[in-house]
Parts: C-alpha cells; structure tokens; sequence
C-alpha cells in the first residue's frame, strides 16, 4: 500500500498484485476482526452461564471448524475484488489502479 502513496499515485507493481494486496489487507483486517469476536462470544458465555460452560467440552474439532468457518467468510467475502475483475470491471491497461484526488471511478464524462 505504500507504494501506492507516491507523488505520482501509480501502481508501480504489475498489475496482477494490486487487488492480491488489496484482498490481503483486507482478509487480514476481516479475519482479525471476526477471531476477536469469536473469542468475546466465547468469553461471554463463559461468564454469563459459568456452570453450562464448565460443564461443556470444547474439542479441538470445534474450535478447527470455527477457525474454518470465519477464514471461508472473510476470504469469500474479501474475494469481491476477484469477481469484479473477471467481469470486466477490473483494472484498465492505464497503468494505474488509483484514482487521482481529483479524478472519481464512476464514470461520466
């Protein structure tokens, strides 16, 4: 993402890694977010019903499909930048992938 703030606000990577970078910043922050939830869910039943809780195994198994359920949804979700650019509404062969302050990606004239 740094290379991206230049003066100039051209991707100077090919082209093929500017949405890889964007899907891993943002799979990152999606997952990161969506563990610290799982972890509080787990945390408030632990206090709210402390008896059922103690009482309740928690099996690795569990816990390895939860962990699968939330790295699905996040990289499914992060993955929009993928099936934008295979329907044509991807990079253009500009050389750039930013847009300029003053310059806006909905179209018009």
């Amino acid at each position: 993402m740094a290379e991206a703030a230049t003066a100039s606000m051209t991707w100077p990577l090919p082209l093929v890694l500017c949405p890889l970078a964007n899907f891993c910043f943002y799979s990152s922050v999606y997952l990161s977010s969506l563990f610290l939830a799982a972890l509080s869910v787990e945390r408030y039943l632990g206090v709210a019903f402390p008896v059922f809780y103690e009482a309740r195994r928690r099996r690795p198994r569990r816990a390895a499909a939860a962990s699968g359920v939330i790295w699905l949804l996040a990289c499914s979700h992060c993955s929009v930048v993928f099936v934008a650019e295979a329907q044509g509404g991807g990079l253009s062969s500009g050389g750039s992938s930013i847009s300029s302050p003053g310059s806006s990606n909905l179209g018009g004239s």
